[in-house]
């Protein structure tokens, strides 16, 4: 009997020890499904063309790794998004669809991601900026050997069906699939030749500042403008513009003076005029070539007038270079130049400086005359 009830108690016991073990593998099972259906819900789905093997996930870490996608740094998505969205607006990436690349100016981006069997490098390629970041995934290899000259490779990982590839826009391609939107001046400007030829025209650079004594000589001194010197009957842009960069003190003398002199044609030009009031010349300056970048494209007809302060601040950025065809340097700021001579100060710049600025315009194939306020005077 002894030995009857010792057999039944452990029976019992293992019967339990068992009982516990499959409700502990239940129960593991249920928290691993819980975790995998929660892991599905909070991922979004798989990117068009993406094949299912790749996420936008990896692409957005791999450009943060590398220090691409950075505070402050402008990137967009371009293509369908999808229900990818929500995910790239949490990640600070814009959307946009290629119908609106048109919208976007140019230059005007740090990172670009899209769907390279979808979207192509060159479409992109206008509004990204030089050092910048293409990044995308394909699904074929003969898309990696149609790359335009002006990018290099960042990285490429391959995965069962897709490869993650990421460039960097190294320059200006010499291409015509990417300059194709260049308006024709700058296309008739970017040939060595032809833009020789253009600058050569222009009016000499006064090397001595001119007097009010010599107002009528300045009057005659009439510039050679950039439309006369190419042929180019500012047809087929987008927008013709005439910027004004000037003091708050100063009047509307020199959109009076550009609307009754430059060679418009029958083409009506926007004039903007940018009031560079500020405690100093150099803060005055300070914005201008964003302002450009922001608010002028490459297809758009655009003439300056600027001082020596907002002339360097867009030299110092190319792509805000680029988007000026002619510009009128106003040297009246100088020491013993111009109307204000007798107001001439210490905090005056030399006059020799704004000379040596007019040979580096000339250098980066800028159209660029001397402004006088005696031409209005």
């Amino acid at each position: 009997m002894a030995t009857m009830k010792k057999a039944a108690r452990e029976g019992r016991a293992s019967n339990g020890r068992l009982l516990r073990l499959v409700a502990r593998t239940a129960l593991l099972a249920v928290v691993m499904l819980s975790l995998a259906s929660l892991r599905l819900a909070l991922s979004p789905a798989p990117a068009v063309g993406d094949g299912g093997e790749l996420y936008l996930p990896v692409l957005l870490a791999e450009l943060s790794d590398r220090g691409y996608l950075r505070h402050g740094s402008r990137a967009v998505f371009v293509g369908d998004a999808g229900s990818w969205a929500p995910f790239l607006e949490r990640h600070h990436v814009a959307a946009v669809g290629v119908g609106q690349l048109q919208d976007v100016a140019d230059e005007s981006v740090d990172v670009v991601i899209f769907d390279g069997g979808a979207v192509e490098v060159a479409l992109v390629n206008r509004i990204l900026k030089v050092g910048g970041v293409a990044a995308a995934f394909v699904t074929s290899e003969s898309t990696l050997q149609q790359l335009p000259d002006n990018y290099k490779a960042v990285f490429a990982h391959r995965s069962e069906a897709t490869i993650a590839f990421a460039l960097e826009k190294t320059g200006v391609s010499t291409s015509a699939a990417v300059t194709a939107t260049v308006g024709p001046h700058r296309k008739l400007l970017a040939l060595p030749g032809n833009k020789k030829d253009a600058l050569a025209g222009l009016e000499a650079v006064l090397l001595e500042p001119p007097q009010k004594q010599h107002r009528r000589i300045i009057r005659r001194l009439r510039p050679r403008y950039l439309p006369e010197l190419t042929g180019d009957s500012l047809e087929g842009y987008r927008r013709r513009t005439f910027i004004d960069v000037t003091p708050s003190r100063a009047g509307a003398g020199a959109a009076s003076w550009f609307k009754k002199h430059y060679p418009r044609g029958k083409h009506e030009f926007d004039i903007v005029r940018l009031n560079a009031a500020a405690a100093s010349a150099h803060e005055a300056a300070e914005g201008i070539a964003e302002w450009l970048e922001g608010n002028v494209r490459e297809d758009d007809y655009v003439v300056v007038k600027a001082g020596m302060e907002a002339v360097e601040e867009i030299l110092r950025k190319r792509a805000a270079v680029r988007r000026v065809d002619e510009l009128f340097l106003d040297c009246d700021a100088c020491a013993g130049a111009g109307a204000d001579a007798a107001a001439s100060s210490a905090a005056q710049r030399p006059y020799w400086e704004c000379v040596a600025l007019y040979g580096r315009l000339r250098d980066h194939g800028v159209a660029v005359h001397q402004w006088w306020e005696l031409m209005n005077a």
